[in-house]
């Protein structure tokens, strides 16, 4: 057993570990305090060596409480990237609708150990390699483990959503060319199906990279024109999207991110998940 991986009831969300010769590194690992209960069970009894967060989003950050004796690892952008205060109020609301009681406010960890652009993880007789993986998420990193060919993706090449350009659509880019240039045998998505089928990991991946040209171009095209935002959202309904009613809203929030950085009129501030995710903090 050198990967294992369990998914939430929530959020298509997925916590593993890379587990070899009596010690294992722990990824993201839950939502609930009960899936990290139970995912410290799925590995056995080896020692916990590594806990790697792969980016600041909320529902990523939850594990290390529940694990306080363990080394965590995440990217030196990662403490920039946090918001503990929108954190606090975003999982509040979700705790209360789960059904979950807190003793304590949360206090969103910070790690023991950072990188800039790549390092290695030594877990029993596995290499893992951490590489910054910028585009969703400032903070994004990926991690693979070339023995078994296993990447963890973070939050790419998901079955169960578009690419949500969080943090810039370039990086976005590059990170999915480097992937491209890795050999695949099993692919663990941040959210979605994981999976072990390299036409379903090359599909997925084309899928990601052909998504992100098409609104690239779309983009460019209205605001090479002037199109104030409003009309370049129309613009953008040709672009293909995977559930075209699931993804409208994210496909919404790309475009207006995109639309800022490229040039066109609206506040960076004010549009894409940056708005988003202050309406989500005030509730």
């Amino acid at each position: 057993m050198s990967l294992v991986v369990r998914q939430s009831r929530f959020l298509h969300y997925n916590a593993g570990a890379f587990v070899s010769n009596g010690e294992t590194c722990l990824v993201d690992p839950g939502i609930l305090a009960e899936e990290i209960k139970a995912l410290r069970h799925d590995v056995g009894a080896v020692a916990l060596v590594f806990v790697v967060l792969t980016h600041a989003d909320w529902d990523h950050v939850l594990g290390p409480e529940s694990l306080p004796q363990a080394t965590t690892v995440a990217h030196e952008s990662y403490a920039r990237d946090l918001d503990p205060d929108g954190i606090r109020a975003v999982l509040a609301r979700f705790e209360e609708q789960a059904g979950v009681r807190r003793d304590a406010p949360f206090d969103p960890p910070l790690p023991a150990l950072t990188f800039a652009k790549s390092t290695e993880l030594e877990v029993g007789d596995l290499e893992l390699h951490l590489e910054h993986a910028p585009g969703h998420a400032a903070s994004m990193l990926t991690i693979y483990e070339p023995r078994g060919a296993d990447l963890w993706a973070s939050d790419v090449m998901s079955d169960v959503e578009i690419p949500s350009i969080v943090d810039d659509l370039e990086s976005y880019e590059r990170t999915l060319g480097r992937i491209a240039t890795l050999e695949i045998g099993t692919l663990v998505p941040g959210h979605g199906t994981p999976t072990s089928d390299r036409t379903e990991i090359r599909r997925r991946l084309d899928e990601d990279r052909g998504y992100l040209e098409q609104l690239r171009a779309a983009v460019e095209s209205a605001v090479s024109v002037g199109s104030p935002l409003q009309e370049t959202l129309g613009r953008c309904e040709a672009v293909a999207l995977r559930r075209s009613e699931d993804d409208a809203i994210t496909h919404r929030l790309n475009v207006e991110k995109v639309y800022a950085d490229l040039g066109g009129d609206a506040n960076p501030d004010e549009v894409g998940f940056v708005r988003a995710w202050k309406e989500a903090v005030r509730g």
